[in-house]
């Protein structure tokens, strides 16, 4: 397709505003068609009484790579973000809680308070996790190859995705296997024996599903909620003013990206 021919997205939520950036960015010039009177999808913030403001589906940033936040120099915009720590507070019937927190070994030491064994067994679980994370990042970066005529940057990306995948080991390469298809509850069984950790991380495995803990594929679920990467600080993040400002920033960083513009 010619530079500078005019590209229509229609529907103006997250990820057709993120496409209108990078059409704009690449010298097209994106129309984004929204049948509501606001863009953001689910990345939205409405009024649900006079006065009063709240995020009506997403409530957090991530995860969003960090590539795509450095793109949209989001830090340039009006936007608070925050980074809860603890991350997570998840409390029992029977008085006890957990915290968990960015910090692995900080997190560990609170487990530890709960069971001992688990939280020894937590730095192995993260350690095994990076792992993971390694092989599935660079997954969600690469655009899926042409089954019937792959092109030389297809081969190209396969061949970086199999050489990287065997780095890891013939161990890591099983364990990637077994885990991919399991259930998060089998997941984190194998690793955590209490069952408020347990369940307490395999929650972010169902996060935003219609599945249980026990569904055949969810644990996927795990490596995608980390997916932005740890050390991108857009994993966990949320907008002072409700998630509605991505939109703003993901809007205006699409007028600015290259010639076109998002309407």
């Amino acid at each position: 397709m010619p530079l500078g021919q005019k590209v229509v997205v229609i529907g103006g939520g997250h990820n057709g505003l993120i496409t209108a950036f990078y059409l704009a960015k690449g010298g097209f010039k994106p129309v984004v068609l929204e049948r509501r009177e606001m863009v953001g999808g689910g990345a939205v913030t409405e009024e649900f009484h006079p006065g009063f403001f709240a995020s009506t589906l997403a409530h957090t940033m991530g995860p969003l790579r960090a590539d795509i936040a450095q793109d949209l120099q989001v830090e340039k915009f009006d936007c608070q973000i925050l980074q809860p720590d603890p991350r997570v507070f998840s409390p029992s019937p029977d008085g006890q809680a957990l915290l968990c927190y960015s910090d692995v070994a900080k997190t560990a030491g609170a487990i530890a308070r709960v069971s001992a064994k688990d939280g020894e067994n937590y730095t192995k679980f993260a350690a095994a996790l990076e792992r993971w994370l390694r092989s599935f990042a660079h997954l969600c970066m690469i655009t899926p190859p042409a089954i019937d005529k792959p092109t030389p940057e297809d081969l190209w990306n396969l061949f970086k995705t199999g050489r990287g995948v065997r780095g890891l080991g013939k161990k890591t390469d099983f364990d990637l296997l077994r885990w991919g298809p399991m259930a998060v509850a089998d997941y984190v069984a194998e690793f955590f024996d209490t069952e408020l950790i347990r369940s307490t991380i395999a929650a972010r495995g169902i996060f935003g599903t219609a599945l249980g803990p026990w569904s055949a594929g969810v644990n996927g679920g795990t490596a995608d909620a980390r997916g932005g990467g740890r050390e991108s600080g857009w994993d966990c993040g949320i907008f002072a003013r409700g998630i509605g400002e991505i939109y703003q920033c993901a809007g205006g960083g699409g007028k600015g990206g290259g010639r076109g513009n998002s309407n």
